[in-house]
């Protein structure tokens, strides 16, 4: 257990994905007591239509499964990088749940068709779709839960997912690694900035997780093991010193412990979760 989310309100966003960072943050901050509100798009983008999103069943079920273990939980469907959503949404949970606290902000993400593939051929519609989910979002959502925070007079700590691809470039990442860059930075100016009212944020970097975003029916397992001598296992050992993925879980608890009292003196931070894959 991990002290000091006991009875507190958290909100998470990116909840709702089922083998997801942001449903396991929630699942876990919940088995520590926290009632949590799991924000999430929960339909497909307007403009890429293709792009893996949350369906809103799977939103309703991880509010289920939070009621299942005897905490609170709401279901609001917001896009991130949507000002007007993301305010209303917080207001909305703040109203049912009690003041936010606590926030993770999971939301993100890239793929082939909306940002992933060379610089030079993405276009610039994927580009900003990119900024905005993953950049923007984070902003907006810090922006709206801190105030909250300073307008009741209460500490907080938020924790940002940026990523592995923040802190170095891998090809055919171009737009997710310029925007997870960004959300270090944002990370640490709202550090300092916020500082001052008890507020703290840190941000962790993941590396291969094994979720469906980047794992569908064993793609990337498929693809890696076409094109590495040796399959993938000799990729794995190579790329990843524990020599495995990790699982949603495993960044789940860098961020429940971030949340927590044992982290009252972390702000400013990257933390790299990722299995020794990225040590900079």
């Amino acid at each position: 257990m991990y002290d000091g989310i006991d009875g507190k309100v958290a909100l998470v966003t990116g909840a709702a994905r089922r083998r997801g960072i942001g449903r396991a943050t929630a699942l876990m901050l919940a088995r520590n007591g926290a009632d949590v509100a799991c924000l999430d798009i929960a339909r497909p983008f307007t403009d890429f239509p293709g792009h893996q999103t949350a369906s809103a069943d799977e939103l309703d079920e991880i509010v289920g499964e939070i009621g299942a273990l005897g905490r609170r939980a709401v279901a609001i469907r917001a896009d991130v990088a949507n000002w007007d959503e993301v305010h209303a949404g917080i207001a909305e949970a703040s109203e049912v749940l009690g003041p936010i606290q606590l926030v993770a902000n999971v939301a993100g993400g890239a793929g082939f068709g909306m940002g992933a593939g060379p610089l030079m051929t993405i276009g610039e519609r994927e580009f900003d779709q990119v900024l905005a989910i993953n950049l923007k979002g984070t902003w907006i959502v810090c922006r709206a839960a801190a105030q909250r925070m300073i307008d009741a007079g209460l500490p907080g700590r938020i924790v940002n997912v940026s990523s592995q691809a923040g802190k170095r470039g891998f090809p055919m990442l171009g737009a997710y690694c310029a925007a997870k860059a960004g959300v270090i930075l944002l990370t640490q100016v709202l550090a300092q900035e916020l500082g001052r009212h008890g507020i703290t944020v840190n941000a962790v970097c993941p590396g291969t997780v094994d979720t469906d975003l980047i794992n569908k029916d064993r793609v990337f397992e498929a693809v890696i093991g076409a094109t590495e001598p040796g399959g993938f296992g000799a990729w794995l050992q190579r790329e990843i010193p524990l020599g495995r993925l990790q699982q949603p879980e495993e960044v789940a608890s860098a961020i429940t412990f971030l949340l927590s009292d044992g982290a009252a003196y972390i702000t400013g931070e990257a933390v790299n979760v990722s299995g020794g894959q990225t040590m900079v």
